[in-house]
């Protein structure tokens, strides 16, 4: 069809209600928005308040909402667009729209990270078949065959992880055969574990632009996690760049991880993987995504460089060579512990210069804001509780339990330690029985 305006296609697509950088990057192109997403009330009332001029879903030229497992589905709405749009390329932001975008990509002929990198991303067991050379031993565990398993088991420290959900949700490092037994009651009837060896060391990710096959861009992220004071490993604390690898570390992590996308076939877009590197150097690959990374990470990346990456995402996915900045200072966000209880309150001193904000998904609003200048001071960049007040707050055993963060950045990681542990003096999360 003649005159077809050019646009850009986005699966998982709402998270630019929250993201302002990737309205920018369509915006600055010319490209009009197309978004698939995951049905439900609140995903229906955003893309109907997008009518509203000021909204920041205004620029969405279309939308439908479909489940991120129905392929056929999303391969029809994607072609009926491409009957009224010229489209460019495709991103995909969220995790469960990783397979489908690859599909929909190569019905459409645009760029994608392609079919096998994304089935493998997908699915923890053929990541560890795939990608034997750098993973921990492990063992499919059908959930038959579960008990039976774990009381034959004779290697510990072991971690188990469910193979069919998301982020941390129910990996657990458990210590001997009793505890792995007693761990057993907390999955679903039907879930299929894997049993891992446990792989030692500080975690870092890595997270890469790709466009047909050539890396354009790495950047290391060091993470904390609550596994220092829990059997869980949910993710408390992210540094960008990673401030306790030295350069050949990171370059032999970087040659790890290039040689993981090769394994891969990974042609073109955002990969994020997450590492550890022991005691005896060894790096092994924990997890890989097909998608840029989840919490505050890109944001990280923003505030380290001054230039958003999300820009460098598009441009990858439309076939033009990216041009990545490089880090200039060093940026934090870093998730409070909390005791269980109702959410009573966050509490942030007026010396900060920063109010709390207390999450909403119905009033779109980007979490980090504004970006720093090079020179600029040590910054507290956003404080946000992401629970509504009266939330009752269970343990922290994964990502969904998380109640509160805040994001600092600095010019040096003794600035950025400094700035921490005096927002850690000065924010208090609160709770009531």
């Amino acid at each position: 069809m003649a005159n077809r305006r050019p646009a850009l296609l986005l699966l998982g697509g709402l998270t630019v209600a929250w993201n302002q950088r990737w309205l920018d990057a369509a915006g600055s192109r010319g490209l009009d928005l197309l978004v698939l997403d995951a049905p439900g009330p609140h995903a229906a009332g955003l893309l109907a308040a997008r009518t509203t001029p000021d909204h920041p879903l205004a620029p969405v030229a279309d939308a439908a909402l479909i489940d991120a497992d129905d392929h056929a589905a999303l391969a029809d709405r994607a072609a009926a667009w491409a009957r009224e749009y010229d489209v460019r390329g495709l991103c995909c932001l969220r995790e469960e729209y990783v397979e489908g975008a690859a599909v929909v990509a190569d019905l459409l002929g645009v760029r994608s990270p392609g079919l096998r990198a994304a089935r493998v991303c997908r699915n923890k067991h053929l990541q560890r078949r795939y990608l034997a050379d750098w993973s921990p031993a492990s063992a499919l565990v059908p959930a038959a065959r579960r008990t039976a398993t774990a009381a034959a088991w004779d290697g510990f420290p072991l971690v188990v992880k469910p193979v069919g959900r998301l982020a941390s949700s129910g990996v657990r490092l458990v210590a001997d055969r009793t505890a792995l037994l007693d761990s057993l009651g907390a999955y679903g009837p039907e879930e299929t574990l894997l049993f891992e060896q446990r792989a030692q060391g500080p975690e870092y990710s890595v997270e890469s632009l790709s466009l047909h096959g050539e890396v354009h861009y790495l950047g290391a992220t060091e993470k904390r996690t609550t596994e220092v004071s829990s059997d869980y490993f949910v993710e408390m604390g992210h540094t960008t760049p990673a401030p306790g690898l030295d350069d050949p570390t990171r370059e032999r992590l970087y040659a790890v991880h290039r040689a993981v996308l090769d394994r891969l076939a990974f042609d073109t877009g955002m990969a994020h993987a997450e590492y550890r590197i022991g005691p005896d150097g060894r790096i092994a690959l924990i997890e890989i995504a097909a998608r840029p990374p989840g919490d505050s990470i890109m944001a990280l990346h923003w505030l380290a460089t001054l230039a958003p990456l999300e820009d460098a995402v598009v441009a990858v996915a439309l076939g033009e060579r990216p041009r990545p900045a490089h880090p200039q200072r060093y940026a934090r966000q870093v998730y409070l512990p909390h005791a269980p209880g109702v959410l009573a309150g966050l509490d942030v001193r007026p010396d900060l210069g920063a109010e709390p904000q207390w999450f909403d998904p119905a009033e779109v609003r980007a979490q980090v804001a504004g970006c720093a200048a090079p020179g600029d001071p040590s910054a507290l960049r956003c404080v946000v509780a992401l629970k509504p007040a009266g939330t009752r707050l269970a343990p922290i055993r994964q990502s969904g339990d998380r109640a509160a963060m805040f994001v600092v950045d600095a010019d040096t990681p003794g600035a950025l330690d400094a700035i921490e542990e005096h927002c850690l003096a000065a924010i208090a999360l609160r709770t009531r029985d």
